[in-house]
């Protein structure tokens, strides 16, 4: 973000012109994306129809337009501001990370997701046995070797950092009877892939990688028959629910090497925005960085997740329930992020085009989140088809008649009788 964004009413806006903020979160827009250039009058238009003003960015002006000076600024522009990203494991100043992500460091896409997915899929098996061996480790009093655990997450690491597509695609086969162990790894994926997103360094990924891991391991400290408890808990049992935080965080400082970053997920991945969570009630913005991160993912997943007492939602139907819960549960600005991250249509998400056409999402675009690359499954009459083209939807690619092709509707897992465990596997 600029030192001086410029408050600009949409009404004075001009050709040329860089839109870094909306006067409103950027997914109540067809403007999905975060910072755009004023191309054409008809973007003007579409912005009109959102927002009453902008805040556009003077430095990232087009020198072929009008001066970015020309409009009136019908109000005092907000005082310079420079995002800094603080240690992943601390407290920020409040909107500091996930308002402005910094952009550390920039993670192109180096492979394909189907060239990955081999990869992808080895280094989370590796992950998940380092999770089975942990749990087992613990359960016989062993304690946790962090280098095995360092270990696990930098494969894992290094694929997403790669192509965070392929992971994304594995953690939606999900295995109901299997949730206890695959959670974690999933969640952790998911970190890593929203850290990849805000630009964390290696460093840092790595901390959040493997807080994010280890972030039930006090759960290990409490029957079983209570984490699996399909009715409503007594007050007695919801005590000792809440107790297994402190519990992960005494086994954290019992590890040898375990960093501080790492035992504050531990210990705060449980608080909420509004002060409303466990254990001490604080509110968000002295939540550690990483322990918002993993509050975020740990309840995407696990609402995505058959679990045994609550069905999984659609990975769509997740998201507007997390930008529902915005500025409660969770920091605004981190959910918008979040979705930026992983789009309106996850990856491995089955969608209805507008030809009737069935797909599932492969790719997201990172400019136009309503518009992924969608593969082909089934044509108009749901028939499947021999061969399953790529449709990448950013390139407006038009129908039969002239118009737009463009998602209908996001579809339920298995759909159709699509299993897309099939596809890529």
């Amino acid at each position: 973000m600029s030192q001086a964004e410029l408050k600009v009413y949409v009404e004075d806006l001009k050709i040329g012109m860089y839109v870094s903020r909306l006067d409103r979160p950027w997914v109540e827009t067809r403007f999905l994306f975060q910072g755009f250039r004023v191309n054409t009058h008809d973007d003007i238009q579409e912005l009109r129809n959102f927002c009453e003003y902008v805040f556009v960015d003077p430095e990232s002006f087009d020198s072929g337009a009008s001066s970015p000076k020309a409009p009136a600024i019908k109000a005092p522009p907000p005082a310079p501001t420079a995002p800094v990203i603080v240690r992943s494991g601390a407290a920020d100043k409040p909107g500091e990370v996930f308002r402005s992500p910094p952009k550390v460091e920039v993670y192109p896409v180096l492979t394909p997701i189907d060239k990955e997915m081999a990869t992808a899929r080895k280094s989370r098996a590796a992950t998940l046995e380092v999770v089975t061996t942990l749990i087992a480790d613990l359960k016989v009093g062993r304690k946790i070797a962090i280098d095995s655990v360092r270990d696990g997450v930098r494969g894992l690491m290094d694929s997403i950092i790669r192509n965070p597509a392929a992971f994304m695609w594995l953690s939606r086969l999900k295995n109901k009877d299997s949730y206890a162990y695959t959670h974690s790894v999933d969640a952790c994926g998911l970190a890593v892939a929203f850290g990849r997103h805000l630009g964390f360094s290696k460093a840092d990924l790595e901390n959040l990688a493997i807080g994010t891991l280890l972030f039930d391991i006090g759960k290990l400290q409490l029957p079983d028959s209570l984490l699996t408890k399909p009715g409503r808990l007594t007050d007695k049992e919801y005590k000792l629910i809440l107790r297994h935080v402190q519990f992960g965080v005494d086994i954290a400082r019992e590890t040898e090497g375990i960093s501080e970053d790492v035992i504050a997920v531990i210990a705060n991945h449980h608080e909420r925005h509004d002060g409303s969570g466990y254990p001490r009630g604080i509110p968000g913005h002295q939540i550690p960085v990483n322990a918002r991160i993993a509050a975020l993912v740990d309840c995407y997943d696990a609402i995505t997740s058959d679990r045994p007492y609550s069905k999984a939602m659609s990975t769509y139907d997740a998201i507007q329930a997390l930008y529902e819960w915005r500025d409660k549960d969770f920091q605004a600005d981190m959910v918008e992020q979040f979705i930026q991250c992983i789009g309106l249509y996850p990856t491995g998400t089955l969608v209805e085009l507008s030809t009737g056409e069935i797909g599932v999402v492969t790719a997201q675009n990172r400019v136009r989140r309503l518009r992924p690359q969608v593969m082909l499954l089934l044509d108009p009459d749901k028939y499947a088809y021999d061969i399953n083209t790529m449709l990448d939807l950013m390139q407006d690619p038009l129908d039969a008649d002239g118009k737009p092709v463009e998602i209908r509707r996001p579809l339920p897992a298995g759909a159709y009788g699509i299993d897309i465990g099939e596809y890529y596997l």
